[in-house]
């Protein structure tokens, strides 16, 4: 009898996901069918071609990807943010670049990089990654710092330092890492940030108010609010990367868009309706993965590691701008203006030039009552190009620097590569064929003795 029982609510349930699924396949045939009208969009020349770039995306994903970003490095070097270097001419012929102090934060600059974008950045890290590869072997110094230059050179030419993302978890799939618990660590280090970002940022505009700094008056009110808009993107962005990794509804909709995509276009689907169901509502693997990379001590040292790294950043302009007009009074309002500038420089849509952050900053000095940034050397000197000048320099040595050492890094790492690979090919044909290596050696003495 129990024997019996156990099979007909086998059956039941069996019954009961063949007609759920069913369900779920005529709605979305439903969707899917096409009219006349729809025929006749599946088969004009635009879907024809949406569909040959899909799948040759598909197969030659790594090199079209690789001739966008070497496109895009061109366009933001030669184009969108140029590098100034007739800048250099006009700073260093001043009296006061030559003090002790300039050269002194002027070698601070030029070991920045290293120390906050390979030392504190490879800190970060520590905790999530392990030290031990796939291969049973130590990931070398030189694979970190690859990594850290490849996505500081992605981060330097994408609108908003955004594209880095995608590479780290690349990166951490080679190293052993699966797929889902590296997108968790791209998660958490990323909703890091944001929080660390608000650390610094949010008491520096809070100050301003509670001093008192604010002057909005009626022609550049509106520049007020758009830098507290600018503040409160990240504070948005945060919440989105946390939703996505943590919600399931938002990957179930992701992978549902994809289905009906490939459907849309007559391309096959790996998974069914069932499946993507399976595997974002019913199976909770990627959000316990994210708790468990987030909700813990790590999370709470790489916030520490990033507020670090938030701080040296704005200290650096602040100790640039204070050498190069020999005023240190105005050391910490630099300090909050360069950091409110950089944080609320988000409703500029450009990729953080020095233009749009002067002129930002520029806003921010009309909105203040103080004359924050170089405000007494402008006033006396008269000279409005000692701003750009300071927020050059500051740039130079957290961004172009870098981005000028990380390219000649990646260039000279895949040409020895390559030539070793050159070589070793060529050594594995010579002992391949033994016999075609002597016919040249008695070809070469015949040639030399006639």
């Amino acid at each position: 009898m129990l024997v019996q029982l156990a099979k007909l609510l086998k059956i039941i349930l069996r019954f009961q996901l063949e007609s759920s699924c069913q369900c779920e396949y005529n709605y979305l045939e439903k969707w899917c069918k096409p009219s006349n009208r729809r025929e006749e969009v599946v088969s004009s020349l635009l879907v024809i071609a949406l569909k040959k770039l899909y799948q040759l995306n598909k197969k030659y994903f790594v090199k079209i990807w690789a001739c966008l970003f070497i496109l895009a490095v061109f366009l933001n070097l030669f184009y969108l943010q140029p590098i100034k270097w007739e800048q250099f001419q006009t700073i260093f012929s001043k009296d006061k670049t030559n003090s002790s102090t300039f050269i002194a934060v002027l070698v601070f600059g030029i070991f920045f990089f290293v120390i906050n974008d390979i030392f504190l950045a490879k800190f970060s890290y520590s905790g999530r990654v392990p030290k031990i590869g796939k291969d049973g072997k130590e990931i070398s110094a030189l694979e970190w710092l690859k990594l850290h230059s490849i996505s500081f050179l992605i981060r330097s030419v994408t609108p908003f330092s955004i594209g880095s993302e995608p590479y780290i978890i690349w990166w951490l799939k080679k190293r052993g890492i699966p797929l889902g618990r590296g997108a968790s660590i791209v998660s958490s280090l990323t909703v890091s940030w944001f929080l660390a970002q608000g650390i610094i940022t949010w008491p520096s505009f809070i100050y301003l108010h509670a001093q008192g700094n604010w002057t909005p008056n009626e022609a550049e009110h509106k520049y007020y609010w758009m830098m507290l808009l600018g503040l409160l993107v990240d504070f948005v962005s945060a919440v989105f990367v946390f939703s996505i990794s943590y919600s399931k509804r938002v990957h179930y909709f992701f992978a549902m868009t994809k289905y009906k995509l490939n459907s849309f276009l007559k391309l096959g689907n790996s998974q069914t309706i069932c499946d993507i169901k399976w595997k974002y509502i019913n199976n909770k693997k990627f959000k316990k993965n994210f708790k468990r990379v987030f909700f813990n001590v790590v999370t709470f040292r790489s916030i520490i590691v990033f507020t670090i790294q938030n701080i040296l950043n704005y200290s650096l302009f602040s100790l640039i701008s204070a050498a190069m007009s020999g005023n240190w009074d105005n050391f910490f309002n630099n300090f909050h203006i360069i950091n409110i500038s950089t944080t609320s420089n988000n409703f500029v849509p450009t990729p953080g030039s020095e233009g749009s952050i002067q002129f930002t900053i520029n806003k921010m000095t009309a909105l203040t009552s103080t004359a924050p940034v170089n405000g007494e050397l402008l006033q006396s000197s008269g000279n409005p190009d000692s701003l750009s000048e300071s927020i050059f320099l500051w740039r130079w040595s957290q961004k172009y620097q870098p981005l000028l050492l990380s390219s000649l890094f990646l260039s000279s790492y895949y040409i020895y590569f390559w030539i070793k690979s050159r070589i070793k090919q060529s050594r594995v044909k010579k002992d391949t064929y033994p016999e075609l290596t002597s016919l040249y050696t008695v070809s070469d003495s015949l040639a030399l003795r006639s």
